[in-house]
Order: structure tokens, then C-alpha cells, then sequence
């Protein structure tokens, strides 16, 4: 039987590759199943246990009653209120919580391609909706140079130098090109197991029209945005100072602008080889090339075409 409430997968394919049994057993546990089939006393929640709070703080219902004591019903808080007054996390509690609400919402950036979602989307007692959030590839870059300094040290330092290091590493990025591609290309194909279960988005879309394509996310899921909803979307796309606009791990930005500013951070030469590494995810997602420092630099003429990608319904 098939559970009355939807899961939204949310994809921000960024490939950090997972063995498919860890997906299965992620999605075979009480978080996932209708509650008459979350009983089991294997279910990671059944023994109380309590979780550092994250980003989780982000999530209204994990910073209300009765996840969390520390706010009564009508209070107004920031998301650093929750993260320091909430936690640990309990995750029983939140696991109930969650499981009461008609659409539950998971993102990831663990599932390498759609394609391993499969078996999950055939599943009978599930009813899951994929999202598939794309970038351009070189923003990617771009960002996880800024965000991930360790982990993308020598990539910082041929974007500081201008000379490619001859230890680096290239798969880091390579292996999203190709995800990117085979992953788009599986959907594209129009499999009938992803029929009305699949949405793809570019980051870019959403950056510049961010009331628009929420509304079409909503209506894909088959969700109405509320105002509170709307209220949220223009507060955190219109940063209004440089501190909310830089902290990494935040939910403000200035979307419009953040879309394509990778294209003042990254040299020409950096920028020559994501273009030639990933040529095929680039045309297939409607992103321009540029051949010169001057039409990296121009920021009068955007390097992402007009393009739609419809949900497969």
C-alpha cells in the first residue's frame, strides 16, 4: 500500500559517491515508510537517540514544539536561536514530527545519478517526487573552491596563481561532468519509472526568478505557496548586507547576482578546462562557452540560454 503523504526528493547533484546499499538502507528505515510500517525496533529512531543540529535549524517544525521546548506556540525566532537553543536534536521526536506532515523533504547531494533512485520510485509503499537541482558546472567549482578550502586547496591555488599545480586532482570535478550528464541524459530519455516523478531545475533559473520557479516546484509537487512562503523567498534572495550575502553555510543571498559571479573569481585558463572537460553537460544544459577573458568578464551578456525543461508528467 502505497503512503498517503508524498517524499520530495530534492537532488543538488553534486557527486560525492555512495554505495546504492547505503541509499537503501537510508530509504528502508521509519523515515521514509508510512508509520503502520515504522514499527520495527531496528529503526534508528526507536532508542531516543539525540543528533547534533546542523543546518536543520532552517526547518520551522524542528525548532516548534514538540521537537523543541525552548519556543512556545506564535514565538518568532532566527535561525541561530534554534541552533543554539534546540539542540541536541532528538530524533525520535523530530522523526514523528516530520512523519505527521503531508510532504516530507529530503535534500541531497550524495546520489550520484537518478538512475539509483530506481528501485525507490518503483517502490509500492513509497510515493516520492524527484527534484533535480543543477549548476552550471564551473560555478560549482567556483563555489566549493570558496567553501571547501581543504578539501579544494590546490584548485585555490591555481585560481590565486594562475599556475594548474602538477599534484592536482582533476576527478573531484571531472566525476560531476560526467554525473551531471549521464544523470540528465537518463531523465531526458523519459523512462515511464520517472513518469509525473520528475523535475529538473537550473540553479540559474531559480537564482534570477525565484518566486516563479518555487511556484512551478509547488504545482509539480502539488503544493499551494503561501504567503508566508513568498515573504521568505524575497528575504532571503535580497540580501540586504555583505555580511548575510558572504556567510557560507547562510540562507540570505542576493540571487540574481550570486547566479554568474563565479565568472569574476575564476581565471581564463581554470575556466578553459571545466569548459573542455565538460562540453557535452554544458550544451545539455544550456550553458555558453566563452573564448576570451572579455567574455568571461562581461557581465552585461549572460553565458545561460534561454532554455525550458518541462516536469516529465
Amino acid at each position: 500500500m502505497q503512503c498517503s503523504w508524498k517524499y520530495v526528493v530534492l537532488l543538488a547533484l553534486a557527486s560525492v559517491a555512495i554505495q546504492y546499499t547505503a541509499i537503501r538502507t537510508l530509504t528502508s528505515t521509519s523515515y521514509l515508510l508510512c508509520p503502520a510500517h515504522s514499527n520495527s525496533s531496528s529503526a534508528p529512531f526507536s532508542t531516543d537517540p539525540s543528533f547534533e543540529r546542523d543546518d536543520l535549524s532552517a526547518s520551522r517544525t524542528l525548532c516548534q514544539q514538540p521537537v523543541c521546548q525552548a519556543f512556545k506556540p506564535g514565538d518568532t525566532w532566527e535561525e541561530w536561536q534554534c541552533k543554539k537553543k534546540c539542540h541536541p536534536l532528538n530524533l525520535t521526536l523530530a522523526a514523528k514530527a516530520c512523519r505527521a506532515k503531508p510532504y516530507v523533504a529530503m535534500k541531497t547531494v550524495r546520489v550520484p545519478v537518478v538512475g539509483d533512485l530506481r528501485p525507490l520510485l518503483e517502490d509500492p509503499r513509497l510515493n516520492i517526487k524527484v527534484i533535480q537541482l543543477v549548476r552550471d558546472p564551473r560555478g560549482i567549482l567556483s563555489s566549493r573552491i570558496e567553501t571547501f578550502r581543504d578539501l579544494y586547496r590546490l584548485w585555490g591555488i591555481w585560481q590565486a596563481t594562475g599556475r594548474r599545480p602538477h599534484t592536482l586532482e582533476t576527478r573531484q570535478f571531472t566525476t560531476i561532468c560526467d554525473d551531471f550528464y549521464s544523470s540528465v541524459s537518463t531523465a531526458l530519455s523519459r523512462p515511464a519509472w520517472l513518469r509525473g516523478r520528475y523535475m529538473l531545475v537550473r540553479y540559474e533559473d531559480l537564482s534570477r526568478s525565484p518566486l516563479q520557479k518555487t511556484k512551478e516546484i509547488y504545482d509539480f509537487v502539488g503544493l499551494t505557496m503561501t504567503p508566508s512562503v513568498e515573504e521568505w523567498i524575497r528575504v532571503n534572495t535580497r540580501a540586504t548586507n555583505d555580511a548575510q550575502a558572504k556567510d557560507k553555510f547562510g540562507t540570505m543571498r542576493d540571487s540574481a547576482a550570486n547566479a554568474e559571479s563565479w565568472r569574476l573569481k575564476l581565471p581564463m585558463d581554470m575556466v578553459e578546462f571545466s569548459q573542455s572537460t565538460c562540453q557535452k553537460a554544458l550544451r545539455q544544459l544550456g550553458y555558453r562557452e566563452v573564448h576570451s577573458n572579455q567574455q568571461l568578464r562581461d557581465m552585461n551578456s549572460s553565458l545561460v540560454q534561454d532554455k525550458t525543461f518541462l516536469p516529465f508528467l
